[in-house]
Parts: structure tokens; C-alpha cells; sequence
């Protein structure tokens, strides 16, 4: 395997996506305002994130591009990992995002993996850890390509692509 990165349309052909670097960028979905007294307001909700993804990568050859255009949902299994906090005791987590298949780890404060008994879907159950911990996983986001491009160095043999998409 050349790359954790997964796409459910297109694909990546050998030596394609070696050495992809990826974005998260949660999505303004607000604005910041200062009031009569000079103090900083946020106009927005706080009560979830979505995420804008950029990925670039450099290579031998570019990614398939039959079914890529612009508006096109895709899955996009991320190579960025997200990180979550739990507390002692807890045994149930609830993910922000949906988990690559394979990509969660749950650690201790002592930096120990602690087993994972369940998952369904979002909703994780732990084995019953002594002190709190973090979950770790790749997330699965349902996202629209925005943009992408292809690049091809002729003499440097180098070809690159880049890849703009933001979560529904």
C-alpha cells in the first residue's frame, strides 16, 4: 500500500500517492465581530465542525480522474488522524466523525492502548480504563470535490496533483 489515503471513485494507479501530505481545516461557519467595548464576539455556531481537506502529493503519475469533477461527493478516508479526549472511568465515546475502518486506537495517560469491545458507527465502547485517555482514528467524511489539478514536470519526471474538497 502506497498511501492510508482512500477515495471511493478514480483511484490511485502505482506510484501515484506516495507521500501525500493532507489539510484539515474546519470550515468557518461564523464571523468574529467586536462590540461597542472593543471585545471579540463570535457570530456562529459552535456546535459542530465540518472540515475543508487539502491534498497534495508529488509522484510518478497522477490519480485516476474518470468520475472526479467538480460537485462530485465522494468518501474520502483521511491520511490526517483526529484526536479525542475521554475521561476516567468512561467506557462509551461518541466520535465526531466516522472512523476509517481499522484506523481507531484508544491510549491511556500512561500512553497504553486500551482494547476497543464495540463500534457502531460514531459510537465507540472501551474497555473499562483506569484513568481517562484519547481516542485515536483517520475519519471517513462524506465531502464534494471542489477543485483538483494535475501537473507533469517533463524533464524532472515528477507529475503532482492536488485535490480541494469540503464536507457536506
Amino acid at each position: 500500500m502506497e498511501s492510508e489515503l482512500t477515495i471511493n471513485i478514480g483511484g490511485f494507479p502505482p506510484l501515484s500517492a506516495r507521500g501525500c501530505e493532507q489539510e484539515l481545516t474546519p470550515i468557518s461557519e461564523g464571523e468574529f465581530h467586536r462590540d461597542i467595548n472593543g471585545d471579540l464576539i463570535y457570530l456562529g455556531q459552535d456546535t459542530h465542525t465540518k472540515y475543508k481537506s487539502t491534498i497534495r502529493c508529488n509522484d510518478k503519475a497522477a490519480i485516476a480522474t474518470d468520475g472526479l469533477y467538480r460537485g462530485r461527493e465522494i468518501q474520502l478516508g483521511c491520511i490526517q488522524r483526529l484526536w479525542q479526549k475521554f475521561e476516567s472511568g468512561q467506557t462509551e465515546v461518541h466520535l465526531d466523525k466516522k472512523p476509517v475502518q481499522g484506523s481507531l486506537y484508544a491510549y491511556n495517560q500512561n500512553q497504553e492502548e486500551i482494547k476497543i469491545l464495540q463500534i457502531y458507527g460514531k459510537h465507540i465502547i472501551l474497555e473499562s480504563p483506569n484513568s481517562g485517555g484519547y481516542v485515536c482514528y483517520r475519519p471517513l467524511l462524506s465531502m464534494r470535490i471542489i477543485q483538483y489539478s494535475l501537473s507533469t514536470n517533463e524533464w524532472g519526471i515528477k507529475v503532482g496533483w492536488n485535490m480541494e474538497c469540503e464536507e457536506i
